[in-house]
């Protein structure tokens, strides 16, 4: 990713983890992370992403997934296309949209994110970044909690002050 790309979009996207009813919730790992918040706001991948593509300018147009992931998308970035293609029952079951209505909907969102070029603003959040991690386990904390520039908090979160959103990730 560089500033020579006019934007981003995201396919297969999972919500972030403890999303009720989302097929497979995560960020990152659904054994060790919990809680991942940027700045005082819980985020998952589908906003680190956008704020890696951020940093270069770069927007985040489109998002299909479950529902759970395009109402997620539509709450952190607007105006943004979504196609659900699928409704979460409980974290592991899902109500899949058929193939080729899933394929529509992707390729009809697409194509409507191509036209939000120009519109949509890259997600932007300004240095430094306060990024806290709380993880299932100490254990996984105890790892974590070696990393240059990284603090630990309790038994189970660490902190960190990122300078770049390159940074984001522990």
């Amino acid at each position: 990713m560089d500033s020579s790309f006019d934007a981003t979009l995201i396919i297969g996207a999972h919500a972030m983890a403890g999303t009720l009813n989302a097929f497979l919730d995560h960020t990152q790992s659904s054994v060790a992370w919990h809680d991942y918040i940027v700045n005082g706001r819980r985020m998952g991948e589908l906003a680190q992403w956008a704020i890696i593509a951020g940093h270069f300018g770069v927007p985040l147009v489109m998002v299909s997934g479950d529902a759970a992931a395009c109402a997620e998308a539509e709450g952190f970035f607007q105006p943004v296309e979504t196609a659900v293609v699928k409704e979460g029952v409980g974290r592991n079951s899902a109500r899949l949209v058929p193939l080729d209505e899933a394929r529509r909907r992707i390729r009809e969102a697409a194509r409507r994110a191509v036209g939000l070029i120009g519109v949509a603003r890259p997600f932007h959040l300004e240095p430094p970044l306060e990024i806290i991690l709380r993880f299932n386990r100490s254990d996984y904390c105890d790892r974590a909690a070696g990393n240059p520039g990284v603090e630990r908090v309790d038994a189970r979160t660490i902190r960190k002050l990122a300078a770049s959103p390159l940074e984001i990730l522990p």
